[in-house]
């Protein structure tokens, strides 16, 4: 018994006899025979039809059609006096003279949708493509306003990646590529999406994810990129840096989106830059929207405050209380976003503002 991928290549390898432009009717009947071992001649030329033009057949007309199409061939090639393909008399058999065809079929199943992947899909690394990128998120953001949710924005960027490419050569850059596009897409869930923007640049669309879920995904991108080992002696590394952006907290159109995350990503590289060894393990980001329900000093409830920049390691807040004492369990929400975090803050600076108001800097605790 004949599995079915071998019957599928049985079948791929005929079809490809039957398209090529100097078809041979001797070649191929050879080829037919063996083909058609286990099989049955009916049935394999039944799936050649379906291959071919996408008509379906009962395996002895299937056969009698294909009598017919090889005399159409014979016919087309002498009146025309040029090679031609076995294909091409198929479809002015059941197309021109017959109307079996409402239009004529040139490529497979199979070949169509290998040119589909391939249309959105980027070559090196497997990821999607610019192309797909932009249809992509244009069609979770229409999803996120009709459901009133959001879609988060992950732009990434290499470190270090142009001393590689001119240090140790393009196919070694090509190799850190791939192993980075592997690790995005390892990092993603299903319903996630992963794409190579251009050159060593990437994005990631999380659709019903708040800034606080994006934090934590590109950090752990941005961690487990840090881990791909170069050649010791060459003294290179490779690093990730992130710009995040949500729907609709930062903007409601497509290009503002990416613009505000390209940004984002810009000031996250300026953090870690400059003479001076930085002070922040992570970049943090002023992101409108977000809002810290702490315990009120004097009441069992909570009370908000504004957020002024967030990472994935702390956050900032404006206060008109002063500097918590301890540590503190506290709510983080994002406007237009379900999810509720509650995290355990730490106080560790405290810096008075113009308003009279005092900006809270905390970090996380265990």
């Amino acid at each position: 018994m004949l599995r079915e991928q071998d019957i599928a290549a049985r079948v791929a390898r005929l079809a490809r006899l039957g398209r090529v432009r100097n078809f041979s009717p001797e070649k191929f009947d050879r080829e037919f025979k063996t083909a058609a071992e286990g099989i049955g001649a009916g049935e394999l030329l039944r799936l050649l039809l379906i291959e071919w033009s996408g008509v379906t057949l009962e395996p002895e007309e299937a056969a009698r059609e294909f009598r017919r199409i090889l005399r159409a061939f014979g016919t087309m090639r002498a009146s025309l006096g040029e090679p031609l393909s076995l294909q091409t008399a198929l479809l002015h058999e059941f197309h021109s003279r017959r109307g079996l065809l409402s239009e004529p079929r040139l490529l497979s199943d199979r070949d169509i949708a290998t040119l589909r992947v391939n249309a959105i899909t980027d070559p090196l690394t497997g990821l999607y493509n610019r192309r797909f990128l932009l249809d992509h998120l244009d069609r979770e953001v229409a999803r996120a306003e009709r459901a009133g949710s959001v879609v988060s924005l992950i732009m990434m960027d290499l470190t270090g990646f142009k001393g590689i490419n001119d240090r140790l050569g393009h196919p070694v850059g090509d190799s850190i590529l791939v192993r980075t596009a592997a690790v995005i897409r390892e990092s993603l869930r299903v319903v996630d999406a992963g794409c190579r923007y251009g050159g060593d640049e990437f994005v990631a669309v999380l659709p019903n994810s708040d800034i606080i879920h994006s934090l934590a995904v590109a950090e752990r991108i941005r961690q487990r990129v840090s881990k791909i080992r170069l050649p010791r002696q060459v003294g290179l590394s490779v690093g990730l840096s992130y710009g995040v952006a949500s729907f609709p907290t930062d903007g409601r159109l497509l290009d503002f989106l990416l613009k505000m995350s390209d940004i984002r990503l810009y000031r996250s590289k300026q953090q870690n830059a400059g003479p001076y060894p930085r002070t922040r393990r992570y970049p943090r980001f002023d992101v409108p929207g977000l809002v810290l329900k702490l315990p009120a000093a004097r009441a069992r409830r909570l009370e908000a405050a504004e957020i002024r920049d967030i990472s994935y390691g702390g956050l900032a807040y404006v206060t008109m209380s002063g500097k918590p004492a301890d540590a503190a369990h506290a709510e983080i929400t994002q406007r237009f976003s379900s999810e509720t975090h509650r995290v355990l803050i730490r106080p560790v600076s405290a810096v008075p503002l113009p308003d009279g108001r005092i900006r809270v800097g905390c970090a996380y605790a265990a």
